[in-house]
Parts: structure tokens; C-alpha cells; sequence
């Protein structure tokens, strides 16, 4: 018998039910998605001009640019017509200064075209006499330490140009000074303060009345031995005096302080000499005082020149 050959049959799966979202979040992505579409048509039917009023509150973004800084560089000039001048010592004045365009056309226009030979030049006036010199600005600086004949003195200086026929046309005038003493001042006060070195001493601790520390200690010790004049000290725990290893000796000398007052303005001469008076217009001399009389003249004239008041004090020293 012929032999039957049988088909094989597929057995169909099962579909798989897509799963279902829950009801909850349909129900929220609908909500969500209607209101997006309400904005898009709202926006698309929104007027014009409420556009434009909104846009102006808009900024775009924001983009941030980062930028190499540079250092700060002082300009080369500031277009000032000036020159400074500033006391270093009682020797030496520094000043610095600026001559601008404008200044130097002025004084082109006032010389002519000799200016272009011109060479720039500091003048330096004593305010006392007036009489002055002159230093040659080379290399094109811009500032200069002088150094002045004396101390004690009031300066100004010219910055300027010098022609070739020998005019000094000045571009700007400084500010005066006046350098100091290179040695003591002369000048005595009326009214000296002399410490209680015993006292203060004795309240740091050093006799026993109050406490303070032991450097403060030492410190009141030492000061009041250098104070004391007879070259010995008490000693805190006995009152007895140590023994001076040199010769006994004594020196006693003298010296007269004069002082007064007058107008700010006035001249003041004392024994023939003018003096300087201070911003109050008081002075005060100090002077050696030897054996005999001494006759010191003082006269005060007013600035005019129309009154003039005169005092001599006499002083005689006897010295036995």
C-alpha cells in the first residue's frame, strides 16, 4: 500500500492583548495635550500689540564671553599744563611735570619758528632773593631730584624753554617749598614737661606700691638712672646709696630765652637781624648767656612800613 505522507499543521499562538494604560494616566495625557493645543492656538490668536508689549521684557539668552583683561596701564600724559615740586631733604627737591600740546602752540605762535631750536629747561628761584639757575631737561624726562644751595630755604621752580638768543619763556610755574633744617632747630619752647620718674617709678611696681611687670620694672629703673643727676639711684631693698667710681665735679652755665609776639604780617629784627615768626606771628631765640650785660634789641614794622614798635631787653649775668 502506498504510503501517505501527512501535513503538518502550524498551531496558531495566541495573540498577546497590547496592555493597557490605566485610566488615570490616559486620562492626564489627554488633559496635558488639550491645554498645549489651547496655548498654540491662543498664542497664534494673540493681538499683536500684546506681543510686542511682552517681547520688550525678553532679553534673549544669555551668552557669556570670557575676555583676556589687559593690565592697567598709566597713560603717557593726562593733558595738564603743570609742574609739582615736593621736598625730599634738606638738600634735594623733587618735581615732575607736563608741558601739553596746547601750551607749546601758544608758545610757538609767540616766538615764531625759533621755538623749533628751543631746549627745555628747569629754573630754579630762591623765593628770598629771587636769584635762580637753570638745569637742561635731557632724554625727554618728565620729572628731576635737585638738589638746592642750602637748607632751610623756600623754593619754586619753572618748567620752560630757553631760545637760542638766550629768552627763557616759562610753561608753567610750580608750587613752593620750603626744605628743612639739616641740623637742630634753634627755636626753644617756652614750657617743658619734666617727668616724675621717681613716681612713675614707684607705680609700676618699683618701690612696692602697686604691681606691673618686670620689663615695665626694669625699664622705670633704667630711665630714672639716666634721669638722676647725682649719678646714683635708691635701691628697692635698701635705701642706702651706692658709691659714684669718679671724680667729684660740677658744671653751671646759662642761656637766655627770648620770646614774643607781633602781626603775622610784620618784619621782626632782633640785635639788628631779621627773624622768621610763625603762622601766629609768635618767635622765640634762644641765646648764650656769658658774664656781663647783655643789650638785645627787638623792633617789629608793619607790613606798610607806617608804624614800627621797638623793645630792648638788658640782661646782665655776674657769675661768682
Amino acid at each position: 500500500m502506498p504510503l501517505i505522507k501527512r501535513k503538518k499543521v502550524k498551531k496558531e499562538e495566541p495573540k498577546k492583548e497590547a496592555k493597557k494604560k490605566p485610566v488615570r494616566r490616559r486620562w492626564l495625557a489627554g488633559l496635558m495635550g488639550k491645554k498645549r493645543e489651547e496655548k498654540r492656538a491662543e498664542a497664534e490668536n494673540q493681538p499683536l500689540e500684546q506681543k510686542m508689549e511682552e517681547s520688550k521684557y525678553y532679553a534673549g539668552p544669555i551668552i557669556q564671553k570670557f575676555v583676556e583683561e589687559k593690565p592697567f596701564e598709566f597713560p603717557s600724559g593726562y593733558g595738564d599744563n603743570r609742574i609739582v615740586a615736593m621736598v625730599r631733604d634738606p638738600h634735594w627737591v623733587h618735581v615732575y611735570w607736563e608741558v601739553n600740546d596746547s601750551r607749546r602752540a601758544e608758545i610757538k605762535k609767540e616766538v615764531g619758528d625759533i621755538f623749533l631750536q628751543a631746549k627745555e629747561y628747569l629754573r630754579v628761584y630762591d623765593t628770598d632773593s629771587w636769584e635762580s639757575f637753570d638745569i637742561e631737561v635731557t632724554g625727554g624726562a618728565r620729572n628731576w631730584y635737585i638738589k638746592v644751595p642750602a637748607p632751610s630755604r623756600t623754593y619754586c621752580v619753572d618748567i620752560g624753554f630757553k631760545l637760542p638768543d638766550g629768552r627763557f619763556i616759562t610753561a608753567a610755574r610750580s608750587n613752593w617749598v620750603t626744605t628743612p633744617l639739616d641740623r637742630m632747630s634753634d627755636i626753644i619752647d617756652e614750657q617743658w614737661m619734666i617727668p616724675d620718674w621717681e613716681k612713675i617709678y614707684a607705680l609700676s611696681g618699683g618701690l612696692g606700691i602697686g604691681r606691673g611687670s618686670l620689663e615695665l620694672q626694669e625699664l622705670m629703673k633704667k630711665r630714672f638712672q639716666e634721669e638722676s643727676d647725682s649719678g646714683w639711684i635708691f635701691s628697692i631693698s635698701s635705701p642706702v646709696r651706692k658709691a659714684v667710681e669718679r671724680p667729684f665735679w660740677l658744671v653751671a652755665n646759662c642761656e637766655l630765652i627770648v620770646y614774643g609776639a607781633t602781626e603775622p604780617t610784620a618784619t621782626v629784627t632782633v640785635q639788628g637781624r631779621k627773624i622768621n615768626l610763625r603762622e601766629d606771628g609768635t618767635f622765640t631765640l634762644r641765646f648764650a648767656l656769658p658774664d656781663g650785660k647783655q643789650i638785645i634789641p627787638i623792633e617789629a614794622i608793619r607790613d606798610d612800613g607806617q608804624e614800627r614798635r621797638k623793645i630792648t631787653p638788658i640782661v646782665e649775668r655776674k657769675t661768682e
